[in-house]
């Protein structure tokens, strides 16, 4: 399809003209109106356009200039003019400027704009069918070293072409997001982690599909790249970078117990900026902010602050915002204790506390740490310091 955007200052005849014509039999979409020029161009920046169809006479910026401007920013969409005037010295100017065609509107009838509509489908595909030629046909492996090459100043190529690349990169600007596994993180079988770094790349490309887009590539099944678009229409997504980011990360725990370090760089509107946005994003990394060392720091803090609760693993996991798979994992390995064993001890460190410097009844204190039943807490206190609680209290 063929995107069409009509500039036209009276809202009649933009509605004259739409019905007019049965645009979808030509493979055109009516993808958009205007009412003079300034909000033309900015809609011909923020959509995809092929196709302009525009007054000449407008309040403001004129039909003529708007093409001279289009023609500067986009030379390869097709601009039909509409006139009042049957003057052929805007039509000489009309066409000097590039037009297709001209079209006087007191005249025109469905047939007239129709064969010019035909004209204006043959141009675009025959520049279409010469775009195309002119593109190498690269599979999978091929685009990613591309992609790659847009990241050095040394190798970023001449003319990006791929059309993925043309969608990440929109007229708000971008945004370069790197995501890295956690060097301190829990290894990978060694026959498993390229295996294991597919995954974790196809969730990323899945994820970001649905409500954001752009585009997203790896460095040696290391590092996993995500060119952002930043997108008008889609302010309310991406309002909150970070959040989203952080959404992401908990996800390919959630769903891969896969711990991710990412990176976001300022944004850019050119892709010749794409090596400075790709370093900062770098220079931005967390190197140690998710360090296991701060995930138990955490879970440990957490645990002295609700101590007196119902407290297991999965709430903990979630208030510090990893699976409760990893945590127990990370814990184990940093503390040499198992998670619940850990809160069982701290629990039963309260009761003697409690034992010693109070005459509450045992029942009490089994409540007060989250022991509805007083017999299991009195097993459990036997098991654990080697006597009752009763007799611990007057030894």
């Amino acid at each position: 399809m063929w995107n069409l955007l009509a500039v036209e200052d009276e809202s009649i005849v933009r509605v004259g003209l739409r019905y007019m014509i049965e645009w979808e039999q030509f493979g055109i979409r009516w993808k958009a109106e205007a009412s003079n020029g300034e909000e033309a161009l900015r809609l011909l920046d923020a959509d995809d356009i092929h196709i302009v169809m525009t007054d000449i006479r407008m309040p403001g910026m004129d039909g003529l200039e708007l093409a001279k401007q289009i023609k500067s920013r986009k030379p390869a969409v097709q601009i039909i003019f509409l006139s009042s005037y049957d003057n052929f010295s805007y039509a000489k100017e009309a066409l000097r400027i590039g037009a297709v065609d001209y079209l006087h509107k007191p005249t025109m009838d469905e047939d007239e704009v129709s064969g010019v509509l035909r004209k204006v489908i043959e141009i675009l595909g025959q520049s279409q069918s010469v775009h195309e030629k002119s593109k190498p046909h690269l599979n999978e492996t091929q685009k990613n070293e591309y992609f790659l090459s847009l990241l050095d100043s040394y190798t970023f190529p001449n003319a990006p072409y791929t059309p993925e690349l043309e969608h990440a990169a929109s007229p708000d600007g971008y945004r370069l997001i790197s995501f890295r596994k956690r060097d301190d993180a829990v290894q990978d079988e060694p026959d498993g982690g390229h295996l294991r770094f597919l995954s974790i790349l196809y969730l990323i490309q899945e994820y970001i599909s649905k409500d954001w887009g752009g585009l997203v590539f790896h460095r040696d099944h290391k590092e996993i790249i995500w060119i952002a678009p930043v997108d008008s229409e889609k302010r309310a997504v991406q309002a909150d970078t970070e959040k989203y980011l952080e959404n992401l990360r908990e996800k390919v725990l959630q769903l891969l117990n896969v711990a991710l370090l990412y990176s976001a760089s300022p944004m850019y509107r050119r892709l010749e900026e794409l090596p400075e946005a790709y370093i900062q994003a770098l220079l931005r990394s967390p190197l140690n902010e998710q360090s296991d060392n701060l995930i138990v720091r955490k879970s440990k803090e957490f645990v002295d602050k609700h101590l007196l609760e119902d407290i297991t693993l999965a709430k903990v996991a979630a208030a510090i915002h990893v699976s409760s798979g990893y945590l127990s994992r990370v814990f184990y390995k940093e503390i040499g204790e198992n998670f619940s064993d850990y809160i069982i001890r701290n629990k039963l460190e309260y009761a003697q506390k409690l034992l010693r410097a109070t005459n509450r009844k045992v029942y009490e204190i089994a409540a007060d740490i989250g022991y509805s039943n007083p017999h299991y807490f009195s097993k459990l206190f036997k098991e654990r310091v080697g006597l009752t609680p009763l007799e611990y209290r007057n030894r």
